[in-house]
């Protein structure tokens, strides 16, 4: 008998990845969004709830994909309607108010408490991650993650706050720098950068640009409502006002004798030449895609 699947914010983007990532291992599915009309899209073997109870009920894997903000609220909105042994997941980027409401419901429900670290465009031919906080019974929830999303890589975060504090450099910090670098660029000549540019200003500037097609909500979030990103934000600021007084200072050997000593710290944890061959490899299938 397939697997029954309900899910809440069936009609955003990583919602609509879900409702795709089902109906590919055939299980029965039901879909509720508060705006319909963005469930159109679905495949014909979807059924459309007109409510959240009507959704969940009977199913036996219910995937809240709601804004991070709503996602506490739509936890409680469903539970009540869950059938016994039923698990409930949640997909949100920051977790210390998701855990505790995960935390709060019926103890005959299980939990997974999810992060998928790719986006709605992600496919299959590589191996997705998704990070898995447990709540109640780690071991319980790293089976049923498997069970249910079989063809990922499962990683498992002690607790919230670990989350948290890792996703804050992640993709908070990673977000800021690259929306301030992409302000920087939309107030300078783009096509002449372009003509002259060289592989790191490239892609770099694609990073950049391509973080402007997520949710903008989404990225307010990412950098507002994580309680940690604040702290590494002061930080990678006061590094940059480091920079900025060895760029200004008389004396060139000091900026040397910091890069020197940023290569070497470096070095210690990751191999930047393998780095370096990753980026034209990056250049290179970038160049492939073009071509097609």
């Amino acid at each position: 008998m397939p697997v029954r699947v309900a899910i809440i914010g069936a009609g955003g983007r990583m919602g609509s990845w879900f409702v795709n990532y089902f109906s590919r291992r055939n299980a029965s599915i039901s879909v509720f969004d508060s705006n319909k009309s963005l469930l159109k899209a679905s495949p014909q073997s979807v059924i459309t709830a007109g409510s959240i109870s009507e959704c969940v009920s009977g199913a036996d894997l219910v995937m809240v994909c709601v804004p991070v903000r709503l996602t506490p609220r739509v936890i409680r909105e469903c539970t009540p309607y869950m059938k016994r042994g039923a698990t409930l997941g949640e997909i949100s980027s920051v977790k210390h108010k998701t855990f505790a409401a995960l935390a709060k419901t019926r103890d005959d429900l299980g939990t997974l408490c999810l992060h998928p670290m790719f986006g709605p465009g992600a496919t299959e031919k590589r191996q997705l991650k998704m990070l898995l906080v447990p709540v109640r019974n780690e071991n319980d929830e790293l089976r049923k993650s498997r069970d249910f999303f079989a063809a990922a890589k499962i990683l498992v975060i002690p607790s919230a706050r670990e989350h948290d504090s890792t996703i804050a450099i992640v993709l908070g910090l990673t977000y800021f720098a690259n929306l301030v670098f992409s302000d920087f660029l939309s107030r300078k000549n783009r096509k002449l950068l372009d003509e002259v540019s060289g592989t790191t200003f490239r892609l770099q500037s694609i990073l950049a640009e391509s973080i402007l097609t997520d949710d903008p909500e989404l990225m307010s979030v990412l950098i507002k409502d994580n309680p940690y990103v604040r702290r590494h934000v002061r930080q990678y600021l006061t590094g940059a006002s480091d920079f900025v007084r060895l760029v200004s200072t008389k004396d060139p050997g000091k900026l040397e004798a910091r890069i020197h000593l940023l290569k070497t710290r470096m070095q210690k944890q990751v191999d930047l030449q393998q780095s370096y061959d990753s980026l034209y490899a990056a250049v290179q299938a970038t160049d492939g895609q073009k071509e097609k």
